[in-house]
């Protein structure tokens, strides 16, 4: 997926249960999480095999593997089997489906529509059927596969949950896109496949915590302005380990990923990857080779909380515009194309505009400065207190004092009363 085609084949988990699932019903009755219809968050791949047999690291069963990902603040599982549903489902979680399902064969929609069919008449479990909120069908697929994917597709929806493809960064060649360009490859991937969402990956941050700005944010504007003109949400899936010459995971990178990805509108989050490959560098994942937490799994959980407190307000918000200030990335904009904000006094800051039903103004702002804190100011054009919703306690604080500083990478939601 993520990787070289060279690697694909060597980050595959020897016991891994390659499975995706996903669920149109809130499965969470708890009233701190959103339902992955709100935002989704999951982790990318598969899980290992289930530990019932011995104890691995500090999770001794796939119900306590389940319970760890609700714990680290996610809402749907990595890609599961139809024998795991019943752990995601006690542990508050739904699931994207691991089909088996291979679209690279030519099929009629009729054979596709009972391949689906018995897979899911083959959960006997009602409450695990409602667990389903989407079911695997390919990662980073050429072009050519579209029209096959689009059959499967059909399938999937017809039964009530959504198919789940994920798409190539924009730094994919040609060859990879199977079209002349990413542009294209969007237009013809939504043109043919007409999905529910838009999910893609994109890996831009380096040792030494760099983030490669052209490369990340104008991927971004490339999904977030094809996510606008077809009408449907995007997900983004971001990187959480280290491998290759990708940076080590810390506070600042998860969440320069995870508000950029905010401050553009998106409605979801994926993380590459849960657990570490046993191979090669990779290390640093929230779960270690060996089955243990690592410091990588409260940074995660941190993030995750994160997002849980801000969507109740940020889930009802449209996207109007986005722009930067100090040096501005490809595909980017600079202040001069507010709708909504009227000055911002801080550098290399990111910001996100939206409007709620109401029309009332909102801004998500970013600090992009990977090593330093920030303070900034802000005046929109609507007149008004500058009001922050609050990251942490569900509820809104005036825009002022120490709330004017920023982490590295960290952002905030702010509006007018």
């Amino acid at each position: 997926m993520k990787l070289n085609p060279l690697f694909a084949a060597l980050v595959v988990f020897p016991t891994l249960v390659i499975s995706v699932a996903f669920a149109q019903k809130p499965a969470d009755s708890t009233p701190q999480r959103a339902a992955p219809s709100e935002f989704i968050i999951f982790p990318w791949g598969g899980m290992p095999g289930d530990p019932a047999s011995g104890r691995w690291g500090d999770l001794a069963d796939m119900d306590a593997m389940m319970r760890d990902l609700y714990d680290c603040g996610f809402n749907t599982s990595g890609f599961i089997g139809v024998q795991n549903l019943q752990y995601a489902r006690n542990n508050h979680l739904l699931g994207i489906l691991s089909s088996g399902i291979n679209p690279t064969r030519e099929t009629t929609q009729e054979i596709a529509d009972e391949t689906v069919q018995k897979l899911l008449d083959s959960i006997t479990d009602p409450e695990d059927r409602q667990a389903v909120y989407a079911i695997y069908l390919r990662d980073e697929p050429n072009a050519s596969l579209f029209p096959q994917l689009n059959v499967w597709s059909n399938a999937v929806k017809k039964q009530g949950v959504m198919p789940y493809i994920n798409l190539f960064p924009d730094y994919a060649s040609s060859q990879q896109l199977g079209t002349k360009d990413y542009e294209e490859h969007l237009d013809q991937y939504v043109e043919i496949c007409q999905p529910p969402y838009i999910s893609y990956d994109n890996y831009s941050l380096f040792e030494g915590g760099r983030l490669d700005e052209d490369r990340f944010y104008g991927n971004l504007d490339s999904i977030r302005n094809q996510s606008l003109q077809a009408g449907i949400p995007f997900w983004n899936v971001i990187l959480s380990n280290a491998h290759f010459a990708y940076a080590e995971p810390s506070d600042a990178t998860l969440a320069i990923q995870v508000y950029s990805t905010l401050a553009y509108g998106g409605k979801g989050i994926g993380y590459f990857t849960y657990y570490a490959p046993q191979v090669g560098n990779y290390r640093l994942a929230p779960i270690d080779r060996f089955g243990y937490r690592t410091k990588t799994w409260e940074m995660m959980r941190n993030i995750n909380l994160q997002i849980h407190s801000l969507v109740p307000v940020y889930s009802q918000l449209k996207s109007v515009n986005v722009f930067h200030t100090g040096t501005i990335p490809r595909g980017g904009q600079g202040i001069d194309s507010a709708k909504l904000v009227e000055s911002v006094n801080g550098d290399s800051l990111l910001i996100g505009e939206f409007v709620d039903p109401d029309g009332k103004p909102f801004a998500m702002v970013v600090n992009k400065k990977m090593h330093s804190s920030t303070a900034f100011s802000i005046q929109f054009k609507d007149k008004g207190r500058v009001m922050l919703v609050s990251s942490f306690n569900r509820g809104k604080v005036p825009f002022g004092g120490e709330q004017v500083w920023l982490a590295p990478g960290c952002g905030v939601l702010l509006c007018v009363e």
